[in-house]
């Protein structure tokens, strides 16, 4: 059986899910599983078709759950965004280097946005990296964590 009949089978089974965001989500964490960790833009496009979805209301739900991971976004990367934290320097370097903006899709594969404290101030700056937490972070460094170099 084909991934393109597997997840027709998936989509099948949730076909409510288009009323339901928590199936939804749960049927889509099924298709990304499917493929391997990372859920191809084809998939994408043929759940919204299946469901009768906007492609673009679907993509609005994967914002949100960054652990569904996409083709365009394989990692997340949240700075810290505590008022006492040195992380606006990283902010620029990832806005200037990479050139995205926070809770956008950078072409080097990862969804970025500016995070809440991450309760590690004397630690600083902060970032997480798929959910891991690394301290004292500078631009070399998250260079070489983006470039899968650290």
């Amino acid at each position: 059986m084909t991934h393109n009949e597997e997840l027709a089978e998936i989509i099948a089974f949730y076909r409510g899910a288009s009323r339901d965001q928590n199936e939804l989500v749960q049927l889509l964490r099924e298709a990304q599983t499917l493929y391997g960790g990372v859920l191809p833009q084809q998939a994408i496009e043929q759940t919204a078709q299946a469901l009768g979805l906007k492609l673009t209301f679907l993509e609005a739900v994967l914002k949100r759950y960054p652990s569904i991971k996409t083709e365009r976004a394989r990692h997340t990367l949240a700075l810290c965004g505590g008022k006492t934290c040195a992380g606006a320097r990283l902010a620029a370097f990832a806005q200037q280097t990479y050139g995205v903006q926070p809770g956008g899709i950078a072409a080097a594969g990862f969804r970025y946005q500016i995070a809440g404290c991450m309760k590690q101030c004397g630690k600083g700056p902060c970032i997480k990296w798929d959910g891991v937490l690394h301290t004292g972070m500078t631009p070399e460094k998250l260079r070489r964590l983006i470039d899968g170099k650290a």
